[in-house]
């Protein structure tokens, strides 16, 4: 029994001003669907396959994303009152950078997480997870 899912992935050709620069905006966010198996964790297991990273196919499509970022795993996700909190494990600190590059990182989690019911935001544990 399988769930098709949405997971947004970055290309930053679409994210950009007249000029040519790079807004580092959610405007480069491009849904691809992918089919997963049906749990009773749904949001969880989108993350965990954005994390992933796209495929080969997916990644003609979305030629700027950075994921699969070497270490980061999603641990817990829990939802009170339309807050999706997501505990995400970087031993390697891959979710830090400039405030372009965590913007784009973060904005592909929250679109994908958002997808499902009852998700308005969405907030990362630790704090020092997608960070400039």
């Amino acid at each position: 029994n399988m769930r098709t899912i949405k997971l947004y992935f970055y290309n930053e050709n679409l994210d950009k001003d007249a000029s040519g620069n790079v807004r580092c905006s959610a405007q480069g966010l491009v849904a691809v669907e992918r089919s997963i198996p049906r749990t009773n964790t749904p949001i969880q297991d989108a993350v965990k396959e954005l994390l992933k990273g796209p495929t080969a196919a997916e990644r003609l499509q979305t030629p700027g994303t950075e994921f699969p970022l070497r270490g980061v795993t999603l641990t817990s996700a829990s939802l009170t009152n339309n807050i999706l909190t997501l505990t995400v494990s970087d031993p390697e600190n891959k979710t830090v950078g400039g405030s372009c590059r965590v913007q784009i990182l973060s904005a592909q989690i929250e679109a994908t997480a958002k997808q499902f019911g009852g998700v308005s935001s969405v907030r990362f544990s630790p704090d020092s997870v997608f960070q400039p």
